[in-house]
């Protein structure tokens, strides 16, 4: 009979052991391409985002997590007076896989690919886009540097696509590219 209290205890033990990690990410949105209503690039945005992961394999190298995140596309007031700027809020939520690529002496590089959905909203009054969601494709690489023992800093580059976006006019736009520089505070548990 202790036997098999002991083997029951064991998955609680084998739960409690596993690696979670929390991190904190700021960063830049860097979005390529025009928004084809006015012709106009999109401007360079602040990126907001947080990441809940665990190491899904026994030398903890490969990981998954729920990646969300918040920035906008924006541009500056089109070239005539009918086209006004431009301003969609992007929150993106994904699934992340991740690799961590011969870590040593505290430093661990890492790369990785994201699978999600992105709400869209228009954020001045303004039909900008007909489409409400939109798929999110992500791959990213970076590196993360040991702080202390339950600690992490992170620098990562991330290429986002949002796919098949609609014009106001019901037209697809191309597909929505933006690179992302990200830093973040990564904490273990």
């Amino acid at each position: 009979m202790k036997h098999l209290r002991t083997l029951a205890v064991l998955p609680l033990v084998a739960a409690a052991a596993q690696a979670y990690t929390l991190e904190f990410q700021l960063g830049q949105s860097n979005p390529g391409g025009s928004n084809a209503d006015t012709g106009v690039g999109y401007n360079n945005t602040s990126l907001v985002g947080i990441t809940w992961a665990t190491s899904i394999s026994k030398d903890q190298k490969v990981n998954i997590g729920v990646n969300l995140n918040n920035r906008s596309l924006a541009t500056n007031e089109g070239s005539g007076l009918s086209q006004p700027a431009t301003k969609i809020g992007v929150f993106t939520t994904s699934l992340d896989l991740s690799y961590d690529v011969n870590p040593r002496g505290g430093i661990s590089p890492f790369i990785g690919a994201g699978i999600g959905y992105a709400w869209l909203s228009n954020k001045n009054g303004l039909t900008t886009t007909t489409s409400n969601s939109a798929m999110s494709l992500s791959g990213f690489a970076g590196v993360r540097f040991n702080i202390s023992k339950s600690m992490d800093f992170t620098l990562t580059a991330r290429n986002n696509h949002l796919i098949d976006v609609k014009n106001s006019d019901g037209t697809i736009k191309n597909n929505i590219e933006s690179w992302e520089s990200i830093a973040g505070l990564r904490f273990k548990f």
